[in-house]
């Protein structure tokens, strides 16, 4: 599908923030980044799976949230064309980045890419040990090119992970995702919490 807008400056030019979306940002003192940048309702859940991560490991995060009642979709941005100042500067002043997105799939796994091969065989073997299905991803989501934004921290190389539509719901207790449910904090389960400790292990131990 071709985005909506070619970039995130053409997108600001022509949205509103508060109407069409929203910024999240937290700045903590660590060398990690986690991020949105499809968060809210744009690739449900993503938002909350990156902050509960960024929380328990106390690292950075960032996350472009889509507010709208509808359409939500078209606020979507390619990686390697997001160049929305904010998430430019927080990546520049970070080591190591990692994206979550979400994708398409009935099946609960995760696909993971990107150029930082070291971690990403660390987070394979992590999630491999916690039960979580993680595979390679395809090529069209592999997170490979270096004007990804993943890839344009400190390091010089990140991590994008794809999380399926199942393996999202799976990361609220009633397996729904819509804005009342994911952002009842209530209803984070166990799932997304033992996922999020895994990545935790696999981050710290990294670095």
């Amino acid at each position: 599908m071709v985005d909506h807008f070619a970039t995130m400056k053409e997108l600001l030019t022509y949205t509103h923030e508060g109407e069409d979306w929203e910024i999240q940002m937290c700045e903590r003192d660590s060398p990690v980044l986690i991020t949105a940048v499809h968060g809210g309702a744009i690739e449900r859940g993503t938002t909350e799976i990156a902050q509960y991560l960024s929380e328990i490991g106390d690292f950075s995060f960032y996350s472009f949230k889509g507010v709208r009642k509808n359409k939500n979709n078209e606020l979507h941005v390619t990686s390697t064309h997001f160049d929305e100042p904010n998430l430019k500067k927080i990546v520049s002043e970070h080591a190591q980045v990692i994206s979550i997105h979400g994708c398409m799939g009935e099946k609960n796994e995760v696909y993971i890419g990107g150029r930082d091969e070291a971690l990403i065989t660390r987070i394979k073997q992590v999630l491999n040990e916690a039960g979580i299905i993680i595979k390679d991803a395809p090529s069209h989501i592999a997170g490979k090119q270096q004007d990804n934004f993943v890839n344009c921290g400190k390091k010089g190389m990140g991590v994008q992970l794809e999380l399926t539509v199942n393996f999202r719901k799976h990361c609220f207790v009633n397996k729904k995702f819509n804005l009342k449910d994911r952002e009842d904090r209530s209803n984070w389960s166990t799932y997304l919490k033992e996922f999020s400790k895994a990545m935790v292990n696999a981050i710290t131990y990294h670095k």
